[in-house]
């Protein structure tokens, strides 16, 4: 038993390894794809007003400060949420807004604290897309790229899961999305 425990992390190990030594940058990709039943135009113009609503789409969505009275290119966010074992302070700049397609956010030093112990900085990038389908519907799409300060922290990134536990927020989050937006398309209609 303890041999195959040994195997295990031995693999686990040179996996997060490998990856890291392939990707392009010292950054993790994540991200989801959710269909929402109502018109793009509609989809986008509810998510202009996410301040009303961040906090309902995740447990662990913290904080939503909108530096402003609308979201428009160049306003700061900032933004507090947690997943897993990590709590992070992001604040977003609205890099890119081409309406009603997408929207770029970045966070040049987001502050991260994981087990409430060890802190970091990462640079976050998150891609909104609001894609109209044949059928007057919408996919909502959300891509996270964790920029780490080095190829070390990318490894111990990997080694604890960061991919996986910000995967799986992300789907929680677009998942809660595409419900609300939903819900207020129905509400309207």
């Amino acid at each position: 038993m303890l041999h195959a425990i040994n195997i295990a992390l031995v693999s686990w190990v040179l996996y997060c390894a490998i990856r890291v030594v392939i990707a392009p940058r010292n950054a993790i990709q994540v991200g989801a794809n959710v269909l929402a039943n109502t018109p793009n135009d509609f989809a986008f113009q509810t998510y202009m007003k996410v301040r009303e609503f961040y906090l309902q789409l995740s447990p662990g969505h913290k904080k939503y400060e909108l530096r402003g009275t609308e979201l428009l290119k160049d306003v700061v966010i900032d933004v507090w949420e947690e997943a897993g074992f990590q709590f992070v302070k992001h604040q977003y700049r609205v890099s890119e807004l081409i309406p009603p397609e997408r929207m770029k956010l970045v966070s040049e030093s987001s502050q991260v604290k994981v087990l409430g112990l060890f802190r970091g900085q990462t640079r976050s990038e998150v891609v909104f897309r609001f894609t109209p389908t044949a059928d007057s519907k919408t996919t909502l799409g959300l891509a996270i790229c964790i920029v780490f300060s080095s190829k070390l922290r990318q490894f111990l990134a990997r080694l604890f899961f960061t991919e996986a536990i910000w995967q799986a927020h992300a789907k929680q989050e677009m998942k809660a999305l595409a419900r609300l937006i939903e819900q207020r398309y129905a509400k309207a209609a």
